[in-house]
């Protein structure tokens, strides 16, 4: 099983603070299937403060996510840095209570984070992703693409017969 590694057995472990390290790579992103984020390797961090009646998770990942750039269409590797928490609380049955906060049933003794790793490091996505840019402040995008869109790019607003036509119902 691909995220078996992920799977965290809780049931044995002491109160207190718990340390884990683990990564998210390629094959980790790819059984997501999400059409945003293609790949990565990540780094993951994980704190857990175990206590009788919940556990509080830390999680904290760094690395890259592979990405579609939304300007030039080709793939890239943007860096992310990320913190948060997730508190799990015992009680009768599983259920989400906010995105935050999880209630597992009071006999189970095994978590698989894999899916809060990966929802995650998506909310580390921006809206707009673009090619970081190089030293001197402009995108790395692909040259080529870029020329392409230059030169379908319209001149004026005013141009663009589908605005006009919606401008035209408006009024």
């Amino acid at each position: 099983m691909i995220l078996e590694e992920y799977i965290i057995p809780f049931g044995g472990l002491s109160e207190g603070v718990h340390e884990y390290v683990l990564n998210a790579e390629d094959k980790f992103f790819a059984h997501f299937n999400d059409q945003d984020i293609l790949g990565g390797n990540i780094r993951i961090q994980l704190l857990i403060l175990k206590k009788i009646n919940f556990l509080e998770l830390d999680f904290n990942l760094s690395g890259t996510l592979k990405l579609i750039c939304d300007r030039c269409l080709d793939e890239f590797d943007m860096k992310i840095e990320t913190s948060q928490k997730l508190f799990v609380r015992f009680g009768e049955k599983y259920e989400e209570l906010t995105e935050n906060v999880l209630i597992i049933p009071k006999g189970e003794t095994r978590l698989n984070i894999a899916q809060y790793i990966f929802e995650f490091s998506a909310l580390s996505v921006p809206i707009k992703k673009v090619h970081p840019m190089d030293k001197d402040g402009c995108y790395t995008c692909n040259p080529e693409m870029i020329k392409l869109l230059e030169k379908y790019k319209s001149e004026s607003p005013d141009n663009n017969m589908v605005r006009n036509h919606l401008k035209n119902i408006l009024n």
